[in-house]
């Protein structure tokens, strides 16, 4: 099978090249660009929410405008696990109006932290669902006060890429005496790059750092203190993040954009899976202890990330193209069958593929940046063979963008039957459809004129 495969029985690619974008050859003015970002101020008075007890350390909103004279795109990313589409849709209407453009060019993704409340999920009384209200709320008040500060900061700019290395992820896919289950799978596959976009003004100083890497920030996903309850945090992208904006100072905003990371963990957490003698699996929870993890690996990608970023020369493009398009896959889901409803490792779990569903997809072109966006969290060897293939110089591939649709596994992880595998809502073969027809998608674009 080769990768650009049309598979014309099962799927159905409708590109809407939706920029609101021109070719190549249009006259524009310079690029010029804006960061801002924002604390999500959550109070004891919000708390407790979905057993979150206590803020440990602060969210944050983060938002980048770009504009070249004839387009503006923003990118924005909240400290949070998954966006629903009500929120995606207030996001992007706030930024919208704050920068003066359309929503559609609002690009929006979270952070993937797991230590967060879902703030748009049924609450067990009104009480705390009115807590849930006003996290809602205060997260409102931080993306328009991060956009606006965007705007502020709006100034000439050049743009560059680099690319680096980082070992804080870890294949979490592992074999145990009862089948595939969560841990931490050294021989595994891991997309170990790091790629980072810099946004500089004519002083040199940065104006904004992206950060692309493949890994859940998980560190302290469901880890307790040891007195009860636990405690926000913006996990290992926050801790990264901070690290890079604390090297510069002076205003950079360093904005992560999560990779392929749905087979992938960070290297070490505080609540862990750990298989005995005969190869089954408990759990143990360092607890609090767990923060120091954070900051560590935290330190380390984030230093990883400052590395590149200091190495980066712009491209030397004065008004790069700017364009936001938006696509849909066709492919056919899995029809979850009434034993799946329990997930525990598994060898003979069954997969039945069901009605055909689509699987939308965003391209963000930033010039010679290709940022290849998707709902769905794919697995490490998908995005690597995307950017393998993409037809721009430097391939991003970003997850948990626009909203949030659980797992979209490669081929292999359902003839292991992973724990991504049997979450998934898409039959096996998807992930690889999907990923022929973003590449043929950015051909099409990279070609306009």
């Amino acid at each position: 099978m080769t990768l650009l495969r049309r598979y014309k029985n099962l799927l159905l690619v409708t590109v809407a090249l939706a920029f609101a974008s021109a070719c190549e050859g249009a006259v524009a003015a310079s690029l010029r660009a804006g960061a801002g970002r924002a604390a999500i101020e959550i109070g004891q008075a919000d708390l407790p929410v979905d057993g979150y007890v206590s803020v440990h350390d602060p969210l944050q909103s983060r938002v980048i405008v770009l504009d070249n004279g004839t387009n503006r795109i923003a990118l924005v990313t909240v400290d949070l696990t998954s966006m629903p589409d009500t929120l995606v849709a207030q996001v992007k209407d706030i930024v919208g109006r704050a920068a003066q453009m359309r929503a559609a060019d609002v690009v929006v993704s979270a952070s993937h932290t797991f230590s967060v409340p879902h703030v748009q999920g049924p609450a067990p009384d009104p009480a705390e669902q009115r807590r849930k209200q006003q996290i809602v709320q205060a997260i409102e008040t931080s993306v328009t006060q991060a956009a606006t500060i965007a705007m502020q900061d709006m100034q000439p700019a050049s743009i560059g890429f680099g690319s680096g290395t980082s070992n804080v992820n870890v294949n979490r896919d592992v074999r145990t005496a009862d089948g595939w289950w969560l841990g931490a799978n050294d021989a595994g596959f891991s997309d170990k790059s790091v790629n980072v976009i810099r946004l500089e003004g004519s002083d040199r100083h940065p104006i904004a750092i992206v950060v692309n890497y493949a890994v859940q920030s998980s560190i302290m996903n469901e880890s307790t203190l040891q007195g009860g309850g636990m405690q926000i945090s913006a996990d290992l992208a926050g801790a990264a993040t901070r690290y890079v904006e604390q090297q510069y100072g002076d205003g950079t905003v360093a904005l992560f954009l999560v990779g392929a990371a749905g087979d992938q963990a960070p290297y070490l957490t505080a609540k862990r899976n750990r298989l005995d003698r005969d190869g089954h699996s408990s759990t143990v929870d360092i607890h609090e202890a767990g923060f120091l993890l954070v900051d560590l690996l935290g330190e380390r990608l984030g230093g990883e990330a400052y590395r590149v970023a200091q190495n980066i020369a712009d491209d030397n493009t004065n008004a790069p193209v700017l364009a936001v398009t938006s696509g849909k896959v066709r492919v056919q889901s899995q029809a979850f069958s009434p034993n799946a409803a329990s997930k525990r490792p598994s060898t003979t779990y069954r997969f039945e593929a069901g009605k055909p569903v689509d699987v939308p997809f965003w391209i963000v072109r930033l010039g010679a940046i290709a940022v290849f966006g998707f709902q769905a969290e794919l697995s490490s060897q998908t995005a690597v063979d995307m950017k393998a293939h993409s037809p721009f110089a430097h391939t991003l591939v970003a997850t948990m963008v626009n909203g949030a649709a659980k797992y979209l596994p490669d081929a292999g992880s359902y003839d292991r039957i992973t724990y991504e595998a049997m979450s998934a809502p898409y039959f096996k073969g998807s992930a690889e459809e999907v990923r022929d027809a973003v590449i043929e998608s950015a051909g099409r674009l990279l070609n306009a004129r």
